[in-house]
């Protein structure tokens, strides 16, 4: 065999080696994700869930209204006791996707600004502090039209050096309340829609 067929079968070999182990990488890869997917998806699932529980702890159960932004929230007899929704204001340094539980009576049960782990950007020691119990307790027992911070007329105070966060969580919050006021009307179990009266009273909070 000459020293010339010698290097092209190198070649040739070097080249089938790297070609069955990208196969059998890409197979393995594969395998993996399929066994981890499942478990993946439950985690997804059982995290929403425990969020969606700590802004409306008087649901015991949660039904998809928008996958992914709105929920209804059920008692133990099936009746409606609120809902739960999903906003993503833009804030200083990309989206700042907030949970927020409302009670039938349009008031706020309880606030959730996602993690840095849920793709929050915003900067360590300012914007992230939205994520601290005093910014987000705040806004419980609040309507629509107490949903604003005192440099803009209401109550709510911003994070220090942070008005960039906080006006987009407020903005969002209220925006988000304004949205699906709609859905605060009193129904029993898997029923939709609204009544006139429920839906002109809500109204009338809206500034």
């Amino acid at each position: 065999m000459s020293k010339g067929t010698r290097w092209v079968d190198s070649r040739v070999w070097m080249v089938a080696s790297l070609v069955i182990v990208s196969l059998v990488s890409a197979f393995a890869l594969s395998r993996v994700y399929l066994m981890t997917k499942p478990v993946i998806e439950q985690q997804r699932v059982e995290a929403t869930q425990r969020a969606l529980g700590e802004v409306l702890p008087a649901a015991v159960s949660f039904e998809v209204e928008e996958p992914g932004r709105l929920w209804l929230g059920l008692d133990k007899a099936g009746s409606k006791v609120g809902i739960v929704f999903k906003v993503s204001p833009r804030g200083y340094a990309g989206p700042v996707e907030t949970m927020v539980g409302v009670g039938l009576d349009g008031e706020i049960a309880g606030v959730r600004v996602a993690s840095p782990a849920e793709g929050l950007k915003e900067t360590p020691g300012l914007g992230l502090k939205a994520r601290e119990p005093w910014f987000q307790d705040q806004f419980k027992g609040k309507t629509v039209a107490e949903v604003r911070l005192a440099k803009d007329g209401g109550t709510l105070d911003a994070i220090s050096a942070a008005t960039i966060t906080s006006r987009a969580v407020t903005d969002g919050i209220a925006g988000g309340l304004r949205e699906f006021a709609a859905h605060l009307a009193p129904e029993t179990g898997n029923a939709k829609g609204t009544t006139s009266d429920s839906t002109d009273s809500i109204e009338e909070t809206l500034p």
